[in-house]
């Protein structure tokens, strides 16, 4: 799966998320949404690591994007793990 198309699922299921923590009761609200400053602050280091690594290392991409692909797919699992959690969630 492209690393790029990979975040853009991650935002939105972040987005997802937060919906959800709107509908939640108090107590399940905000610990939904301590998870979800946790998944963005993990997204957006990722997106910066992308970004610094495409513009200091341009043929060298190719080689990380094993990693790059790896990290993102263990963030979107933790997404995927947290609507299971989340009051009212559907499994993924």
């Amino acid at each position: 799966m492209d690393t790029e198309k990979l975040l853009k699922e991650i935002r939105e299921k972040i987005d997802e998320l937060v919906e959800k923590a709107k509908e939640a009761g108090a107590e399940a609200r905000e610990e939904m949404e301590d998870v979800i400053e946790d998944l963005k602050k993990q997204r957006d280091k990722l997106e910066d690591k992308l970004q610094d690594f495409k513009t200091k290392n341009g043929p060298k991409f190719e080689e990380a994007k094993f990693h790059l692909r790896k990290a993102a797919e263990e963030l979107e699992q933790a997404v995927k793990k947290m609507f299971r959690k989340g009051p009212g969630a559907t499994e993924v």
